[in-house]
């Protein structure tokens, strides 16, 4: 069993609003990242929210893989999301796949790539890379959840793709655009422009 945590309890302060629920294209930006993660071979789904009444009333969303939990103390970094993401994942999971909230154009087959990966190694950590570049999302094996737990500040993934490289395999992707997100205005107008 293989689960998705989507990080979605961000403050947004570099837009200055709830970016998750703007449109694209006719759907909220986090709805994107939940359809394509619900698609997937993942057999559940948890959607880490700061704030859940809010983010559902955007969300018209239902299906049974998909769990929403609040968290708490989103306010004291993005580590309490991944820490309550794998607080709330099914104890029988044997891998979490960490997903952004802001990156709408995450797509299946990459999602299901690394999932591919993960069954065929031993990896410890399956990650994309574009151009050298590892990026999101990254797939942990259950063996370092333990170390998660521990972890503090914004950094806990990266920090472990470094401790672990050697154990670490890598799926190269040809394309940027799953891996685009929005912080900015600008990303969320370019993002418009070009899909």
């Amino acid at each position: 069993m293989i689960s998705g945590i989507i990080l979605a309890a961000g403050a947004a302060q570099r837009m200055g609003r709830q970016k998750l629920l703007l449109d694209l294209k006719g759907k909220p930006i986090l709805q994107w990242v939940l359809e394509a993660a619900l698609s997937s071979e993942l057999d559940e789904v948890v959607c880490v929210v700061r704030e859940a009444n809010e983010i559902q009333k955007g969300i018209s969303l239902k299906d049974d893989k998909l769990r929403w939990v609040t968290n708490e103390k989103a306010s004291e970094g993005q580590n309490t999301s991944v820490i309550a993401g794998l607080k709330a994942i099914n104890p029988q999971s044997e891998a979490a796949l960490f997903l952004v909230g802001d990156q709408p154009l995450v797509k299946r087959d990459l999602i299901d790539g690394l999932i591919d990966l993960f069954r065929k190694t031993a990896a410890l950590i399956v990650a994309p890379t574009f151009q050298g570049q590892t990026r999101n999302p990254v797939l942990f094996r259950k063996d370092l959840f333990p170390e998660f737990l521990k972890l503090t500040g914004d950094r806990g993934g990266r920090r472990l793709i470094e401790k672990y490289k050697d154990k670490t395999v890598f799926l190269e992707w040809k394309e940027e655009a799953p891996f685009l997100d929005v912080d900015r205005w600008e990303d969320y107008e370019r993002l418009k422009r070009s899909h």
